[in-house]
């Protein structure tokens, strides 16, 4: 860069290539290998810019995928067991300051580590939150956006700021996929589009001109 704002200065341009270059330092920083990782399981995923502080205290099982935007500062350590997705854009924090007793405020200078679990098959929508020392039980379903305060049970689908069961996955189907070996293994842009009758008969006017009908 010095090479540049010589032959550059003080100019537009090289603002321009400063950013570039600082954009392009940044998205090399948020390129995983395997082997930063406590544990990579075999088929796992990390798409571009996706942000891990602490690698070396992340374990990643069998076919994990995690989808960009999403943000995890693994200080206290995060589990993620096989075959879970976590969507677009969340959030996992494993740690949190010292305020309770502190010798300073608003915090002082102690960091409480509380791991994160995330169990098998759970999936993970878009936007969620999760807080510091949070279990997810087998085969949760987290609802885009929510925000997860306390355990979420095995099953479970939670949805809300802060999270609630909504209902649980039936049990004996979910059961029956697993001892069969029956899990997702295609990645977004990869299924097939299957439009809802409800949605046919509700708005079939505006399906028509959106070419889907």
């Amino acid at each position: 860069m010095r090479i540049i704002r010589t032959l550059l200065g003080n100019t537009k341009l090289y603002k321009i290539a400063s950013w570039l270059y600082a954009k392009y330092l940044n998205d090399q920083s948020r390129i995983y290998s395997p082997e930063q990782f406590k544990e990579f399981g075999k088929g796992a995923k990390i798409h571009p810019d996706v942000y891990i502080n602490m690698p070396e205290k992340v374990v990643l099982k069998d076919r994990v995928e995690i989808f960009s935007g999403t943000i995890i500062n693994s200080n206290g350590g995060l589990y993620v067991g096989e075959n879970t997705g976590i969507g677009y854009n969340c959030t996992i924090f494993t740690s949190q300051h010292h305020y309770r007793g502190a010798k300073s405020i608003p915090f002082d200078n102690i960091s409480e580590l509380k791991p994160v679990i995330i169990r098998e098959y759970v999936w993970i929508g878009a936007g969620v939150m999760i807080m510091p020392g949070m279990e997810i039980g087998e085969g949760a379903i987290l609802g885009m956006g929510s925000v997860i305060t306390k355990n979420v049970p095995p099953l479970a689908i939670v949805i809300g700021n802060p999270a609630q069961i909504v209902m649980y996955r039936d049990k004996a189907h979910f059961y029956e996929c697993k001892a069969s070996g029956k899990f997702q293994t295609i990645s977004i842009g990869h299924y097939e589009r299957v439009l809802i009758p409800m949605f046919e008969a509700r708005y079939r006017k505006e399906l028509e001109e959106l070419g889907m009908m």
